[in-house]
């Protein structure tokens, strides 16, 4: 007997993976939320108390507030926005009856990095492999070049206000880059995901700053009326120190080359892991990874001025140290 579309679109789904913040948070309840939006390998949800969240095929890596479904299931999730969700041990769609099961599902937490072995000189060498793998479109709109311009100078003025160590100063250069330029995650955001998923790794001198870029995303006018959803929820977790997996991998390569030297070790090709972890980054979106990277770049340019400066502000002759 063959089985009919509504039945194999009942039938459960196992879900892959989950943000462990995000399953602690999710209602199960049995109250009804909604699909916020729809792509090829990602559909947001709304959940009851309004939270952002999304379903996504495996082959993205896991990220903040998302659950993974293998790929293979993905064809199952024909979901629709505005289409009704309900929330309870797992996530039912209200018409045709699917439902990803999250029991079983490996939770994720983004892998830590302890960066404070890494010297100026190493922090530089990290930042001009970022720069070399930066690409500039080849057709960009006017719109696109104007913003480009734009997202340059405030780019300059956080990092003078970083360099100035005033932190009024930092919060409001970097509430002038969100919701900068265009898109799902507007150039200034995903700028700004790269910087403060950066200060927030273990020993990075930066970690002073994010007070001052958590109040600039989330201290002002509603974050969503500032920006998109979409990247409303990636700035909210970004200053909280989490963001998409191969963005911490690209922190964990920068100790792997502070451990073995510039090298980096060798991954795939004859690459630096380093160099690996900086294409996948790239590979986000149209725009947006060469953005993140942008912010890293940034955060370690800025990362090794303080770093030197702190080892020249610090005594060095044993009378001053008594």
């Amino acid at each position: 007997m063959t089985a009919t579309a509504g039945e194999h679109a009942g039938r459960p789904v196992d879900a892959v993976s989950v943000d462990a913040r995000l399953a602690a948070a999710l209602p199960i309840d049995g109250r009804t939320g909604t699909v916020h939006s729809v792509h090829a390998r990602v559909v947001n949800l709304r959940t009851p108390d309004g939270l952002l969240c999304c379903l996504a095929s495996d082959e993205l890596d896991d990220a903040p507030r998302t659950v993974l479904i293998a790929a293979a299931d993905w064809g199952r999730i024909g979901w629709h926005r505005d289409d009704p969700v309900r929330f309870g041990p797992a996530l039912t769609h209200a018409y045709d009856g699917t439902t990803v099961v999250l029991a079983g599902a490996t939770p994720w937490q983004p892998s830590p990095a302890d960066t404070s072995a890494l010297t100026p000189d190493l922090l530089r060498h990290a930042a001009a492999t970022v720069e070399r793998h930066l690409l500039t479109p080849a057709h960009r709109t006017p719109f696109e070049v104007a913003s480009a311009d734009e997202l340059g100078r405030r780019t300059t003025a956080l990092a003078d206000a970083i360099r100035g160590d005033a932190a009024t100063a930092v919060t409001a250069a970097a509430a002038r880059l969100v919701g900068l330029g265009a898109g799902l995650t507007p150039s200034g955001d995903d700028l700004l995901t790269g910087l403060a998923v950066l200060a927030a790794a273990d020993g990075m001198a930066l970690g002073r700053i994010r007070p001052a870029l958590a109040e600039a995303v989330l201290g002002h006018a509603p974050l969503e009326e500032r920006t998109t959803a979409v990247s409303a929820a990636t700035l909210t977790e970004a200053v909280a120190g989490r963001a998409r997996q191969r963005i911490h991998d690209l922190v964990t390569a920068l100790v792997s080359t502070g451990e073995a030297g510039t090298a980096g070790g060798v991954g795939s090709g004859g690459r630096s892991s380093l160099v690996d972890a900086v294409l996948r980054v790239r590979a986000i979106g149209h725009t947006s990874g060469a953005d993140i990277l942008t912010g890293l770049r940034l955060g370690l340019t800025l990362e090794a001025d303080l770093r030197e400066a702190n080892r020249l502000a610090a005594p060095t002759h044993p009378k001053e140290n008594s």
